[in-house]
């Protein structure tokens, strides 16, 4: 009788050793706040697709030392940039972030050219296709080893329905969830005055990583704290390190070189035994 097995034998695993990781974060504020400034602070080279004022990365290019090498600025021009962005990334591996700022005005210039449909009567745009292409490209970036960031502005949802929380603004209800789901991290972001003698113009930016009041928050790495300085570069630095397999437990090891599986068990299993702290005594 031949042994039976149900995992398919054409699986492909990931091997967590072999892959850089990547995070995929969502910045939101209120306009003036510095999260563009923010978004240059991740790993570069970077893509930014703006569809902001064209002036709205001059300070950051300068805060963080940019050039057009480690920052490239495209202008978002229809849903045909986001297809050349795809297509630019498979062209260029040394790209390591890709940023999309604001998302909102990329939603309202979908929403634009979007087909019209008829509901109840009433003539508009299609916005399941609005939804479908912008969250389409957000996770077709998954094909490529890249950090994704979106930049948002605040969205208070009042209203007779609304549960008075502070949403980044990324579209509609189900847009936003569906964006949501796919981050790691989602950031309030605040600019913090911290004037000098030299600079009495200085200031520091912040991001809220954990949820405070009505602010929509996360934090799916569980490394970050309640508030940190809004570095990205160091922010994945930090996860990466908190998230990195501990070497130096036995579980975590796999066979020696020649070792049987048999071999491998019974020298964890006595390894645990010996390097175990003894086990506290129950009182009585």
């Amino acid at each position: 009788m031949t042994a039976q097995t149900d995992m398919p034998a054409d699986l492909e695993f990931v091997d967590p050793a072999a892959t850089d990781p990547t995070y995929r974060v969502c910045l939101w504020a209120a306009p003036g706040q510095g999260k563009s400034v923010c978004l240059a602070s991740a790993p570069g080279p970077l893509v930014v697709v703006s569809a902001d004022r064209p002036s709205a990365y001059m300070f950051a290019r300068k805060h963080h030392g940019h050039t057009a090498d480690t920052l490239r600025e495209i202008r978002y021009r229809g849903p045909e940039t986001l297809e050349q962005v795809y297509r630019y990334l498979g062209k260029h591996p040394e790209i390591r972030t890709v940023g999309l700022d604001p998302v909102s005005n990329v939603y309202d210039s979908l929403a634009d050219v979007a087909p019209q449909v008829t509901i109840k009567g009433r003539t508009g745009p299609d916005y399941q296709w609005v939804n479908k292409k912008l969250l389409g490209f957000v996770k077709s970036l998954r094909a490529f080893d890249v950090n994704v960031v979106l930049i948002a502005h605040e969205k208070l949802n009042d209203g007779k329905d609304g549960d008075g929380m502070m949403y980044p603004a990324l579209g509609g209800p189900s847009l936003i969830n569906k964006l949501l789901a796919e981050m790691d991290i989602v950031a309030r972001v605040e600019r913090v005055a911290k004037p000098t003698e030299e600079d009495p113009n200085a200031a520091v930016w912040v991001g809220q990583i954990q949820p405070r009041d009505n602010l929509v928050t996360k934090d799916g790495t569980g490394a970050l704290g309640v508030r940190r300085v809004a570095d990205l570069s160091r922010w994945f630095q930090v996860a990466s390190e908190a998230l990195a397999p501990t070497d130096d437990l036995p579980w975590g090891e796999g066979p020696e070189e020649g070792e049987t599986l048999e071999e491998f068990a019974e020298r964890v299993g006595e390894a645990v035994e010996t390097d175990a702290p003894p086990a506290p005594e129950v009182p009585s």
